[in-house]
């Protein structure tokens, strides 16, 4: 009978600790399933940081090549605004010398008359549009109206791309993301960049007043002359 207990016991024992096996399969068994799915989570969340990460750098690339583009469309407008005030006097030099041509008196006196333009052409030409271009490019209202608006550029580009950013995480993993440590996250860097860009669109610089006034007169190149300090 003792005997018969002590089996009976036994056998009792080796049902919990089957029992006992089974539930700790299970716990490991439900333990890498949420490892494996933890894992499948992270490297979705790393693919779609890094998708967001490249729509990012896309923006940015494209900022700098329109910053690169405006650069290269002032000087051309610098460029363009010299030549004309070289053809202008040409142009009046030319003028000047068929109108010499016409006159058989005025001719005789076309050396007293054409060479101090010829000078004049010739000192615009090697130094009065130099002079042009450095007043333009010393400029300290343009340095600053320059400046301000690349800053506001890259504010404005980097509030957007920042929104952007968010928008598309939290489209992601659907949850609400703070945005709060924003660089600037209530400012209007839109504004501020338009009344930037407006205030360099309407930027007047002194020199170009001067030039402008210059060929409107029938003594152009006396502006530039070195006979003035010029």
């Amino acid at each position: 009978m003792l005997l018969q207990n002590s089996i009976n016991n036994l056998k009792a024992e080796i049902e919990w600790l089957k029992k006992k096996k089974a539930e700790a399969e299970a716990a490991r068994d439900k333990a890498r399933s949420h490892r494996e799915m933890s894992e499948q989570r992270e490297v979705q969340t790393c693919a779609t940081l890094a998708l967001r990460n490249k729509e990012i750098e896309e923006p940015t690339s494209l900022l700098s090549d329109q910053e690169q583009t405006k650069a290269e469309l002032e000087s051309a407008k610098k460029d363009l605004q010299l030549e004309r005030v070289e053809k202008a006097e040409t142009r009046r030099l030319v003028e000047t010398e068929e109108k010499l041509e016409n006159s058989e008196t005025v001719r005789v006196t076309a050396g007293s008359l054409v060479e101090p333009l010829k000078n004049d052409m010739l000192w615009m030409r090697h130094h009065g549009i130099i002079n042009v271009a450095n007043s333009i490019l010393n400029s300290i209202d343009l340095d600053q109206t320059v400046a301000n608006l690349m800053v506001t550029v890259r504010s404005d580009g980097y509030t957007q791309g920042y929104a952007e950013c968010t928008q598309h995480f939290n489209d992601a993993l659907k949850v609400d993301w703070d945005n709060s440590r924003s660089a600037k996250p209530r400012v209007d860097t839109g504004t501020t960049h338009v009344v930037a860009k407006t205030e360099y669109d309407n930027l007047r610089l002194p020199v170009m007043d001067l030039v402008a006034a210059a060929l409107q007169s029938n003594g152009a190149t006396e502006v530039y002359s070195p006979r003035r300090g010029g």
